[in-house]
């Protein structure tokens, strides 16, 4: 085989496509080329067992990756076929039948396509995702004509709609490839680089023959293709890069490795990461998949029986703690999963311990979602899941390790959650588990302008997206969460909306935004009921008002207190009782003040905040629910645990007496939520009380009202007129009468639009 050296500047299109014959030599710049050089090109390379480089071709890799962008697939409501979409993720590393690329393993520089390699090495040129974006886009463009017909009289692919596409392939490394904005020179794509890139492209449209792709009838639908796409490739990416599950080979005969490895080594490589199609459990109810509900609540009733509009939907779910939400939240998502209108389900929590103690009550159930003989994966999704006990017990052995020898025994599988050890490896894949759980934040960098944003929007489409304490979150991130909630309907996906109660403000955003994502305008919530289910859609909405599960409605006496001082006295005069006791403060520093203070008067408090090294914190976690959560026993329960923040949502603690810092009325209703939760048969206390470490609220506050006494709780909740009403209205109410105060509560605090709601001696401090 001769190879000519390459001439001067960069190929011409008209060039290029000469390239695409059948002719076995071509003459570039005056330099011939013999075309059987592009399986010479390595697409990935590292040492062996034995310290020796070894290569796997540039065109098996490409393959391997199509294959498994086939396997996985794209939704079949985009029409593209599969072997369109094979050649086109075939070309994502296109950009690597380059110069600079090559060079960066000197020991596999493919010499017979692209002559010596040059004594100094090849200069680094720009990423190979950059130049394959340029090649799609320059020296293509005939080429990809035969799949997106060219706009003619109004109707076709424009350059602009057909360019989201080809950015899609390219930025398959979780960020938009960069551009280049000048022809490619010969030092990076030679004649010799180009010749194999015509030889490469030449059979890759004999072996695919990839259809036409018509232009959606919708715009819109080409920026959603592009993000499926651009996740999709990633992924694919990731799995077919695993050199365990593709073994490094030559690819003599593009055809016969497609059928005979890429294809079936694909197959095997979904199965092994754990993103293999399940069949769902046909929907039986929701005593099938919480068989100890002995009488279903309103709300899941509701959950049960309401009928469900087509096409993706919002569900916002408002009822009292312990009405149970979460139940009803998972029997809709199974609904919408027997449906095959999803394939999975995301939950969201504000913060790691609710999350964990959320995977903890999905391993019970989780499984009845898909068919019994499949093993769907249940995935921890947040900063520290490792370290999680119950998740690292969960992960299936990996079999392309040798210590980690695996069995075939159905027995030997986890007894509740499972998860595949791919998945398990990074939280971002997480999100592609069938069923994940996780903080909040690892599905809102979905939306946000982040690398792998495609990857975790992509792990999220089609799966029922359900977020816990939707009320928890601040300004900031309930922006970010309208985003999310736009771009998963978008694409397809539904969303379920978890909370005690929502500003009606919020509420609206949130459905709008839903709405949005669909293509349709506003819908007016207009319903002031509470408990409340709203049910969301393309053709409108359903405000349906649900009664209180018996033994919720109750009367929570609220008792202020000038300061920390009377808090302990107060504490230290209940323990003698052998009351469980609970108070939470509003920073860390506070935190340990009052535990140091209650211990120094011979109470031995518990301490628990989210600054603790995560292996302290997790074993305070597991204890703090042992001893006051449902199961927990008079013995356990006598004491007093201190804690932040970090149980107000979602631990399903119980307390007799539970004194608080002030704040927001949302949260307050939150932490009124720990008192007298399980039914018991007898109780230390003769009724539910709420103390509220606070300022006065006066009806003209100072500018310091809140600052000058709770700096702390001042620098939280950086709103003190906010504070200042949530304050005023509850101390005039004496009491928290559940669920008519509820809906009047949130609505009197988050109204800053009302008479009197800002006092001026406020009004610069809210700023």
């Amino acid at each position: 085989m001769r190879t000519g050296l390459a001439g001067g500047g960069a190929p011409s299109k008209d060039l290029f496509q000469a390239l695409l014959t059948q002719s076995s030599w071509v003459n570039i710049k005056g330099a011939w080329y013999y075309m059987m050089n592009y399986q010479t090109f390595w697409g990935k390379a590292q040492p062996d067992e034995a310290g020796a480089l070894r290569m796997h071709s540039l065109a098996a890799h490409s393959l391997d990756v199509a294959a498994v962008a086939v396997t996985l697939g794209l939704p079949a409501n985009y029409g593209l076929d599969p072997n369109t979409l094979a050649f086109l993720v075939a070309l994502h590393d296109i950009g690597k039948f380059s110069r600079p690329f090559q060079g960066k393993v000197p020991a596999h520089w493919p010499q017979s396509a692209l002559g010596p390699l040059p004594g100094a090495g090849v200069p680094a040129g720009p990423r190979h995702d950059a130049v394959g974006g340029a090649i799609m886009h320059r020296m293509l463009d005939e080429t990809l004509n035969r799949i997106f017909p060219p706009r003619l009289a109004g109707h076709g692919w424009s350059k602009a709609s057909r360019s989201r596409i080809l950015a899609a392939l390219a930025g398959h490394h979780g960020r938009p490839a960069a551009t280049l904005d000048s022809p490619l020179p010969a030092n990076i794509v030679c004649g010799g680089c180009v010749a194999a890139i015509g030889e490469f492209v030449a059979d890759l449209l004999a072996l695919f023959n990839p259809a036409p792709f018509p232009l959606p009838a919708d715009e819109k639908d080409v920026t959603r293709l592009s993000w499926h796409l651009a996740g999709l490739t990633t992924v694919a990416d990731w799995i077919g890069s695993r050199q365990a599950w593709f073994p490094y080979a030559a690819s003599d005969n593009i055809a016969d490795y497609w059928h005979a490895r890429a294809l079936p080594q694909a197959a095997a490589a979904v199965r092994s990461a754990g993103l293999a199609a399940l069949q769902p459990a046909p929907y039986a109810g929701l005593r099938a998949l919480f068989p100890a509900i002995a009488t279903p609540s309103p709300v899941q009733r509701w959950a049960e029986a309401i009928d469900l509009p087509a096409g993706p939907v919002l569900a916002v779910i408002e009822d009292l703690t312990g009405s149970g939400k979460t139940e009803a939240a998972i029997t809709l998502a199974h609904r919408l999963i027997a449906d095959g209108r999803a394939h999975g389900v995301f939950m969201g929590l504000p913060t790691m311990a609710t999350a964990n103690a959320m995977f903890g009550r999905l391993s019970r159930s989780y499984r009845g979602l898909f068919d019994p003989a499949t093993h769907p994966s249940l995935a921890l999704a947040h900063g520290r899941a490792g370290l999680n006990q119950d998740f690292a017990a969960a992960i299936a052995p990996d079999p392309t390790l040798p210590s980690q020898p695996t069995s075939t025994d159905p027995a030997d599988d986890p007894a509740e959650a499972h998860c595949a050890a791919w998945l398990a490896e990074d939280r971002r894949r997480s999100l592609l588990a069938q069923i994940g759980v996780g903080t909040l934040d690892q599905a809102l960098l979905a939306a946000l302008p982040v690398r792998q944003a495609p990857l975790r929007l992509w792990g999220l489409a089609g799966k029922v997206l359900i977020i816990d304490e939707a009320h928890a979150f601040d300004a900031y991130m309930q922006r970010e969460m309208i985003a999310l909630l736009r771009f998963h309907a978008a694409l397809g996906g539904s969303a379920i909306l978890l909370s005690a109660t929502l500003p009606h403000a919020v509420r609206q955003g949130l459905a709008d935004a839903f709405r949005n994502g669909l293509g349709h305008g506003p819908a007016p919530l207009t319903s002031a009921a509470y408990p409340l289910a709203t049910l969301i859609g393309r053709d409108g909405l359903s405000e349906t008002p649900c009664a209180a599960r018996d033994g919720l409605p109750r009367r929570v006496t609220v008792t202020r207190l000038d300061g920390p001082d009377a808090a302990i006295g107060r504490i230290v005069a209940a323990s003698t009782s052998g009351a469980a006791i609970a108070w939470v403060r509003n920073t860390v520093d506070d935190a340990i003040a009052a535990t140091e203070a209650l211990r120094a008067r011979g109470v031995n408090a518990l301490l628990f905040h989210a600054r603790f090294a995560m292996s302290d914190r997790l074993a305070i976690e597991a204890e703090v629910l042992r001893r006051f959560g449902p199961s927990g026993t008079a013995a356990d329960r006598c004491g007093v645990l201190v804690a932040t923040q970090v149980i107000e949502q979602s631990l399903d603690l119980d307390f007799d007496l539970l004194c608080t810092d002030i704040a927001p009325a949302d949260l307050l209703i939150q932490r009124a939520g720990r008192l007298w939760r399980h039914k018991r048969d007898a109780r230390p206390m003769g009724i539910p009380e709420l103390l509220i470490v606070s300022p006065d609220a006066v009806e003209q506050p100072e500018a310091n009202w809140l600052r000058a006494t709770m700096p702390g709780t001042a620098a939280v909740y950086a709103d003190p007129a906010l504070v200042w009403r949530s304050a005023r209205d509850i101390f005039h109410r004496g009491a928290i009468v559940t669920p008519d105060d509820m809906r009047p509560m949130i609505e009197f605090a988050f109204d800053s639009m009302a008479d009197h709601a800002v006092p001026p001696g406020l009004a610069t401090a809210t700023g």
